[in-house]
């Protein structure tokens, strides 16, 4: 009987494990997720951009500090909403999330080498050199939260200001006229 509950807790326990880890990665699955569904609905001609952006994503959220998988799942998550409200362009939609998701990712993927890598930490015995590292730390600190709000201001702008629907003549004679025939 004994083997028996040896059993039962190790089975407890690895479940326990795998909850806890994906409680501490929420952010992570929920982008996988995210990305995962947006690629799947994406048409086949954007579709390799989209896994290829997303796949990075996913990578960049893994290996990097703090603010960047929580601002990867806002993006992915604001290009669904984007994506959801857009009735003009879609296609053009699904490219802006794509390239932000990617832009970013990228940007991640260069802040985690950055840190990981130590190049920060490396120059620091030159007093003017660490002055100036300590500037590229503070401009990096600063770009990580820029980005997504410049993506989220675009995104915001290619839903709600779109260009109008109808030739420039049809335009002009309809201002000249203020719309009377």
């Amino acid at each position: 009987m004994s083997q028996v509950w040896t059993d039962i807790t190790w089975v407890i326990n690895g479940f326990l494990a795998i909850v806890y880890y994906a409680a501490d990665h929420t952010l992570i699955i929920a982008l996988t997720i995210s990305a995962a569904f947006f690629t799947a609905y994406t048409p086949k001609e954007q579709k390799a951009w989209s896994a290829g952006s997303s796949a990075m994503a996913i990578l960049a959220s893994f290996s990097t500090p703090t603010p960047v998988p929580l601002f990867l799942l806002v993006i992915s998550l604001a290009g669904w909403v984007g994506q959801w409200l857009e009735q003009y362009n879609r296609p053009a939609q699904r490219w802006n999330t794509i390239r932000g998701l990617g832009m970013y990712a990228l940007v991640g993927l260069g802040f985690a080498a950055y840190r990981n890598l130590g190049f920060g930490n490396s120059v620091v015995s030159d007093p003017m050199i660490a002055q100036g590292a300590g500037y590229l730390n503070a401009i990096i600190g600063i770009a990580m939260y820029v980005i997504p709000l410049g993506f989220l201001a675009m995104l915001a702008q290619s839903v709600w200001a779109h260009p109008p629907s109808a030739t420039p003549e049809d335009l002009i004679t309809k201002v000249r006229t203020r719309g009377k025939q």
